[in-house]
């Protein structure tokens, strides 16, 4: 375990980007594992730089790694202003550059590079930013493979929501939705799976989906939503994305 104290400004990326590649390199991350930390805890870095502290007056940004078993844990910790990443909008990865709303995506890369993120809030402790990286592949033990069918709509999106958090409740923090049986999908369904997965994204988790008849695929590209959610052509290949044996 080591750790390093900065002062929140944008000279302290590089001293950071050092400190974080030497852990990684240290624990035995192959170069593409590196360079995701790397660009995951530069994204956090500078979303502290940025936002947590007003500019004329920088606080301190302290960055932790540690090891424990497979799992390559990095904390950033700051005493700014609370961040809620619930209040962050997903990105607009859909329009034409031009179009694009700014804000959100730094927050998506860091969700897609590391294995878990959480964050957590208190006003003595600030904000802590804990994420991590797996050192190996195996069989994970906290996904949850649920089929849907039929309609997901404004009628049966609760019942959707209410699996999806019995699952939660036990303990799974990764969520595979197989949607083959899923005839229907309206915007009140879209907005459940989006609620769901801003939720797993805050507990570190994560959702997927799976098995997408042609009808509801097209659902997700009207409203731009195939860049957002991580979406499989089969349960396979979800599985072995979430680092799970085929069955």
């Amino acid at each position: 375990m080591d750790s390093i104290t900065l002062t929140a400004d944008l000279v302290a990326l590089a001293k950071i980007s050092a400190f974080v590649t030497a852990a990684a390199e240290l624990t035995g991350l192959d170069e593409r594992a590196t360079w995701q930390v790397q660009l995951a805890v530069d994204e956090a870095a500078t979303n502290v730089i940025q936002h947590a502290y007003d500019p004329d007056h920088p606080g301190d940004l302290t960055l932790t790694w540690r090891c424990e078993g497979n799992r390559f844990i990095v904390a950033l910790r700051d005493y700014g202003r609370q961040f809620d990443p619930q209040h962050v909008p997903p990105p607009d990865l859909n329009s034409p550059l031009e179009e694009r709303q700014v804000g959100g995506l730094g927050l998506y890369l860091i969700t897609r590079l590391m294995d878990e993120v959480r964050f957590d809030f208190n006003p003595q402790g600030g904000n802590l930013l804990t994420m991590v990286k797996y050192l190996t592949t195996g069989p994970r033990d906290d996904v949850a493979i649920l089929p849907l069918t039929g309609r997901v709509d404004a009628v049966t999106a609760p019942q959707v929501n209410r699996e999806v958090h019995a699952q939660i409740g036990a303990g799974a923090r990764f969520v595979l939705l197989d949607l083959a049986g899923v005839t229907f999908l309206s915007s009140s369904g879209l907005r459940a799976l989006l609620l769901i997965r801003k939720e797993l994204m805050t507990l570190g988790g994560e959702l997927r989906l799976t098995g997408l008849q042609p009808q509801v695929y097209e659902v997700f590209t009207l409203t731009g939503f195939t860049q957002v959610f991580a979406i499989h052509a089969t349960v396979d290949e979800a599985r072995t994305s979430f680092g799970l044996k085929h069955a």
